[in-house]
């Protein structure tokens, strides 16, 4: 059998839905198309429709996978893997794995992780540390089964191929790989043994969570608005000033991100002179204004 490092094999069926007539042609894949170091399964069809002129122009195509379950039963097996490597593990398994568990519900989690309701409960409990899901990934047998799952499919593409796959990649050299190290697993037992997943100890994380991060955004709402008012006394102070001696200010601005007042600033309304400007800026007292404060006219 020819050896090769791209496994796919294309299956054509036809169908009439509606009065229609269809062509259906679905591609399996295992192949690093991505050229990401890995490589991936995929299962997509091209579905054309025959027109008034006996001729099949397309129709849709792509990730059709309930018009393959219905129409090419026969490859229906390789759709669960759409997109998982060739280990059998799905896109993220750590990250997203963790976000549907929180975010989508079991249906969901149960159909992205190929688990069963008893795994998705083991794995629920641990969706706020990736590392400890991570950990049960392997500990509850799931990593182990997607490999068997996907070794199963490999086999039945290289008959429906007539070819032999073989990995491009050294094991060091692929991307992607879900891997726990002894150092992992060593720490997520330990903290086991030492009670830190009991529910009561997760929820007193949680809870000192919740109040670090309250207390942290209270701190930032100080911040913004201690920076608010000591803008708002740095203007104050400046627009007395200028009034308490003697210049208009209904036609100046100051400038606080370059520390600068400007006189006459708008073309319209009243402006004051150049020698009203020089008095005022020859008897500055700088020592009643904010540090390094710049004047300037228009």
């Amino acid at each position: 059998m020819e050896t090769v490092n791209k496994l796919t094999y294309f299956k054509t069926n036809y169908y009439t839905e509606d009065g229609e007539q269809y062509r259906i042609i679905t591609k399996v894949s295992l192949d690093d198309d991505c050229h990401n170091n890995m490589c991936d399964w995929s299962i997509t069809a091209d579905i054309d429709c025959k027109n008034k002129y006996d001729r099949y122009i397309d129709y849709m195509g792509g990730c059709c996978h309930k018009e393959i379950i219905k129409h090419c039963p026969e490859l229906a097996k390789f759709i669960p893997l759409h997109l998982s490597n060739h280990y059998g593990a799905p896109m993220y398994p750590e990250a997203n794995g963790t976000y549907h568990a929180k975010k989508s519900g079991m249906k969901v989690t149960m159909e992205y992780l190929r688990i069963s309701e008893e795994e998705y409960v083991e794995l629920s409990s641990a969706s706020d540390d990736k590392l400890y899901f991570k950990y049960q990934l392997f500990n509850l047998g799931i990593v182990y089964r997607w490999k068997r799952e996907s070794d199963v499919l490999i086999e039945e593409l290289e008959k429906l191929s007539g070819k032999k796959w073989v990995n491009p990649y050294k094991p060091e050299e692929e991307r992607f790989t879900l891997k726990l190290t002894e150092e992992e697993k060593l720490l997520i037992e330990d903290r086991i043994r030492n009670d830190y997943y009991s529910v009561s100890n997760i929820e007193k994380r949680k809870e000192e969570a919740h109040q670090a991060a309250i207390a942290k955004e209270r701190a930032n709402i100080c911040k913004r608005f201690d920076e608010k008012i000591l803008e708002a006394e740095t203007e104050k102070k400046i627009y007395l000033y200028v009034l308490d001696h003697g210049l208009p200010i209904d036609n100046m601005i100051f400038y606080s991100h370059k520390n600068t007042v400007v006189f006459n600033w708008r073309d319209y309304g009243d402006k004051i002179t150049q020698g009203e400007f020089v008095n005022f800026v020859t008897n500055i007292d700088y020592s009643q204004l904010p540090e390094g404060i710049k004047f300037e006219i228009k």
